[in-house]
Order: C-alpha cells, then sequence, then structure tokens
C-alpha cells in the first residue's frame, strides 16, 4: 500500500509561505538550537582517513545502541533531533543482536579501500594471446555459471533485509550495501569470463538452486545470514581458493584473488553476526541449531551438483584425459572435504562447538569424497 505523507505540499500555505519567508532574508535559524550533542570527529590516523570508528562517540556513536531500538522508528539519522511528527518507518529489525557483529564498521571500511573493477583490473586480453584447450574452457564457462547463481543469492539476501532494519544501525546498513555491491562486482566478472572465453554460458543448476532459494528465504534475519554469510560465503571462499591454486590462466586466478578478498568478508561478517547473536541472545542456540539441522542439507546440494563437481574435476586435472581426470578427482575430493571442515570450525568458532557430532553433513561428505 502506498503511503501518503500528511499534507500535498503543493496546496499547503504554510509551508509555502515559510519557504517565501526564508527567501525573502527572514531566517528563523531555529535549527541553531538543536539539542544534540557538540563534537568534533577527527582521524585517529590521517593516512586511513576519518572512519565510522572514529565517529563512536557519544550519542552518535554504536557501541551503546541498545539491545531493542524502541523509540527510533523513522529515518533519522542517529543522533539527529528528533521534532515533529516523523513518519514510522515500519521497520521489523529492532534488535541490535538480530544483525550485529562488532566488525561491521571496519568490514565496511575494508570494501571501500580494496575496491576493484572487473572491466579494468583484470587482464582480459590474456585470454585472446594464450587461449585454453576446448574441455578447459568449457569446463572454465560452466564453473562461472554456476558462481552467479550464487552471486545472485548473496546479491539478494541483503537487499531483501536492508529496508527493513532499525535507522539506527546505520553502519550495518551501510556495510549491507557493501555487500550487495561487492556481490554484483562478483556476478559482473564471472558473467564476463565465462562470455569471453567464447564457450558462453553453461548449465543452471537445478540442485544448487532449490537449496539457494530455501536459504535466501529464511524467516528471520540470523538464520537467513549463517546460511548466506557463513554457509554459503565460507563454501565460496574454499572454493575460490581452490581454483586459484589450479587455475588454467593468469586471468582466472587473479579472478579468484579478488574473489576471496570479497568473499572472505562475507563470510568474516557471518561468523561475527552469528557470534554477537549467541553471546547476547544464548537461549535462542538450541533454535539456530535447530535451523542449521533442517537446512544445512543445502551444503550437499552444491557440493554434490554436477555443474559444479564436473568442471572442478577438469580444471583441477587439466582436462578430460584419463589420467588427467583422476588427477581432478583426487583434488575434489580434497576440496569438499576442506570445505566442510572449515565450515564445522567456523560454527564452532561462532559458539557452537558440538554442532559438528550431530550433523549429517561429514559423514555424507565422507562417502562422496571416498569415491576418488
Amino acid at each position: 500500500m502506498a503511503f501518503y505523507a500528511d499534507k500535498d505540499y503543493t496546496i499547503d500555505e504554510t509551508v509555502l509561505q515559510a519557504a517565501q519567508k526564508v527567501m525573502e532574508g527572514n531566517l528563523g535559524l531555529h535549527w541553531y538550537e538543536a539539542k544534540t550533542e557538540r563534537i568534533a570527529g577527527r582521524p585517529s590516523d590521517s593516512k586511513r582517513g576519518l572512519t565510522y570508528q572514529d565517529l563512536n562517540v557519544g550519542s552518535y556513536g554504536y557501541t551503546n545502541i541498545p539491545e531493542d531500538v524502541r523509540t527510533s522508528q523513522s529515518m533519522v539519522s542517529r543522533g539527529s533531533e528528533k521534532v515533529g511528527k516523523l513518519p514510522d518507518m515500519g521497520y521489523v529489525v529492532n534488535r541490535k543482536s538480530d544483525v550485529w557483529s562488532d566488525n561491521v564498521a571496519e568490514l565496511y571500511e575494508e570494501v571501500k579501500a580494496r575496491r576493484w573493477v572487473p572491466a579494468t583490473d583484470i587482464p582480459w586480453t590474456e585470454l585472446h594471446t594464450k587461449p585454453l584447450p576446448h574441455d578447459l574452457e568449457m569446463a572454465c564457462a560452466q564453473l562461472y555459471t554456476f558462481l552467479q547463481e550464487c552471486q545472485i543469492v548473496s546479491m539478494d539476501f541483503p537487499s531483501k533485509w536492508v529496508a527493513v532494519i532499525n535507522q539506527d544501525f546505520l553502519e550495518q546498513k551501510s556495510w549491507m550495501c557493501a555487500q550487495m555491491l561487492d556481490a554484483s562486482r562478483l556476478f559482473e566478472v564471472f558473467r564476463k569470463r565465462a562470455l569471453f572465453g567464447g564457450a558462453g554460458l553453461g548449465r543452471a543448476s537445478a540442485t544448487a538452486e532449490q537449496g539457494l532459494k530455501e536459504w535466501l528465504w529464511a524467516d528471520q534475519f540470523p538464520q537467513g545470514s549463517v546460511s548466506i554469510n557463513l554457509s554459503l560465503g565460507g563454501f565460496l571462499l574454499t572454493l575460490y581458493r581452490q581454483v586459484a591454486a589450479f587455475a588454467p590462466t593468469n586471468v582466472d586466478r587473479r579472478i579468484m584473488r579478488y574473489a576471496m578478498q570479497d568473499a572472505a568478508r562475507q563470510t568474516a561478517y557471518g561468523l561475527g553476526q552469528l557470534r554477537y547473536h549467541l553471546k547476547h541472545r544464548p537461549l535462542d542456540t538450541n533454535a539456530i541449531e535447530g535451523y542449521l539441522d533442517l537446512t544445512e542439507h543445502v551444503l550437499l546440494g552444491l557440493i554434490g551438483s554436477p555443474e559444479l563437481l564436473e568442471p572442478m574435476i577438469i580444471i583441477c586435472g587439466g582436462g578430460l584425459e584419463k589420467a588427467q581426470v583422476d588427477k581432478g578427482r583426487v583434488a575434489t575430493a580434497k576440496f569438499i572435504r576442506l570445505a566442510v571442515k572449515e565450515y564445522m570450525e567456523r560454527i564452532a568458532a561462532a559458539g557452537l562447538a558440538g554442532h559438528a557430532k550431530r550433523s549429517k553433513i561429514p559423514a555424507m561428505i565422507d562417502r562422496i569424497s571416498a569415491a576418488a
């Protein structure tokens, strides 16, 4: 339903007359008397510049945001004086422990400091001078098709939630907007790599997409975050490292190097958010455990997808000859075991130390990797 302001300002004589009065030089200067804290923000490091951390002071800071934000439902910037009938934005996420991580301000600054441009920071022309054999190029095209599916979800998750999170968590919302930019940039570079090599896009993965949708549409932010930021982000970080180690070209290696730094931030936030949530809401531990029991099967849908496994085997082995496939199978088996091992380690580090013992995933991964 559309929202309508209290008045139509084109026919509000009070507003029009007040504006005319100001333009005639009759300044009221009532805003001079704003009942707000007077501070002078200064950078703690001149080379780094002025950051959100430097402005973490008094009423403008984020340290003292209460757990339950009850008195701020408008779009006013935290620390401003609230005067008049401000609109209720209808925020539904108003608890700090639902979204916060102690590293959000640092991660936001890092996004800006380590930005890169797919169009110019990737040496695309090298793919012309040293083209790949057909089988390898086809495998790369399929892999980058799969990765685009993952990045769409990484981009959609923060966009789904950012508008309903309370404006008092402004550093958090800034970080989520930066996450969208990271994901869109990775989607861009994966698409360009798939199409530049001449093979075109590959096939979509039904198992991966069914699972990713389940993660994306989690009912609550903490559950969705552990799935998208920690589980998916961590899985992709391991995947990017694997591809970088076996990259068939310098272009692919460069892409994966950039992808790793972006995925590392996503994973760091996911771990920090889950840790903060469990620390401040210990009674929710069982609910998070239950959610993981129901949904971490998606990891198996990703790892077990032929649209991922087969191109990974070809890339890790260097081709489709039997010896190459055998080499690729061994390397890919190590990758999938490592992906699950690191996932369990992150879950434990966030506060769910015993989760690996109750999870069904390790045994299933052992069964898959043993076939190699």
